[in-house]
């Protein structure tokens, strides 16, 4: 944590995974290890790991690279805020818009849930999800 009236700094990282729900595992470790670098306690990190764990499955869906268009893009930056995004081209695992349910499932619920900064933007044939966490 930066001491009282010392500038912190940016420090990002960026992952690009295959569709492969097997690889969420990895950009799950890679978040809780930008969320410790933030200093905060055990539940903030968990929180982002699970969030960011979430983020990547919906993205990642059930389908292969090639009916999707390409990989899940993940950027962390440890700024004022840790701030990620997670974006994919195509299709994502929800087809219907992220306000309405299927099968009385709200897919984005978890997220909604966890993170008070959401923010979900479709563009150009690609979704991204984005979310911020303040820092003490």
């Amino acid at each position: 944590m930066a001491a009282a009236g010392a500038a912190r700094t940016t420090t990002g990282i960026s992952v690009s995974i295959a569709r492969d729900p097997a690889l969420v595992r990895t950009v799950r470790l890679v978040a809780a290890a930008v969320a410790r670098r933030a200093s905060h306690d055990e539940e903030f990190v968990e929180e982002v790991r699970l969030a960011v764990g979430e983020a990547c499955a919906l993205l990642v869906g059930e389908t292969d690279e090639s009916a999707n268009g390409g990989p899940v893009e993940v950027t962390m930056r440890l700024e004022d805020r840790l701030r990620v995004a997670v974006s994919a081209n195509g299709s994502v695992a929800a087809a219907d818009p992220p306000t309405s349910d299927i099968d009385g499932v709200e897919p984005w619920a978890l997220l909604r849930g966890l993170i008070e900064d959401f923010d979900i933007s479709r563009a150009a044939g690609s979704t991204t999800l984005s979310m911020s966490w303040a820092l003490a």
